[in-house]
């Protein structure tokens, strides 16, 4: 006989078809518990019920997260790496998918620390939370558009996001001494290549990575000359591999 981890595996890898039988044949309650749990089973699952803001899109800015983009299969190595360098270009939905992926280890793991680094302050912001009132930070706007039978009690502050499960996302300016002393699960050095002392803060990072802390590393590429060019070629760019 199955065990009840056995059956939501092979709901998972149900035909479209198939699993809307499943849902058919439940009442509503139990319908949405059985996609609660799938959420929390699966990263990949859960994308589909996340939007993401184009606000190159005037007319349609609200969009469903394109789970058929290739990038979204960066999701598979967000869970499987614990160390990622992603060098990226501009509207490639790198940001997007790290958000989502930040705000489902947060909202399905209790006790989570997940920090999201820039340069600036308000760059960083950005991506996490923003004063309420006005311009949704990204985290903050997945979290605020998703079904009602998703919603939790999401605490919101500038640059944070407090959840009822222990979990937070927090915002960080650059610099190592914004990371020392925290207790992070996850660090994501946003446009890294840009942030002023990179080796610093990864010499911060480093420790915490052994610890068992995951660390993605992201950004534009800035010329050859700095510490995201070294970790994403795996050594210093132009000089000869031993």
């Amino acid at each position: 006989m199955a065990t009840p981890d056995e059956v939501l595996d092979k709901l998972l890898a149900a035909s479209p078809e198939r699993f809307k039988k499943v849902l058919d044949g439940l009442g509503d309650e139990q319908a949405t518990d059985l996609l609660k749990e799938l959420c929390a089973r699966s990263g990949k699952f859960w994308l589909r019920f996340v939007n993401t803001r184009d606000e190159a899109d005037a007319s349609n800015s609200v969009k469903p997260f394109p789970v058929v983009h290739p990038y979204s299969t960066l999701w598979e190595q967000f869970e499987s790496e614990p160390t990622l360098v992603v060098a990226k270009s501009r509207q490639m939905l790198v940001s997007w998918c790290l958000a989502a992926y930040a705000v489902w280890l947060a909202r399905f793991h209790p006790h989570k620390g997940i920090y999201w680094q820039t340069q600036q302050w308000r760059d960083a912001v950005a991506m996490v939370c923003m004063p309420t009132g006005g311009f949704q930070g990204r985290c903050q706007f997945i979290e605020q558009n998703l079904p009602p039978w998703q919603r939790v009690a999401v605490k919101e502050s500038e640059g944070r996001l407090q959840y009822p499960n222990g979990s937070i996302i927090e915002a960080l300016s650059g610099g190592p001494d914004q990371v020392r002393g925290k207790t992070v699960s996850l660090y994501i050095g946003d446009e890294f290549a840009y942030q002023t002392d990179q080796e610093g803060v990864y010499t911060a990072v480093s420790p915490l990575i052994q610890k068992g802390a995951k660390a993605f590393f992201v950004s534009t590429p800035n010329g050859s000359a700095n510490m995201f060019a070294t970790l994403f070629h795996g050594f210093p760019v132009g000089q000869e591999v031993a």
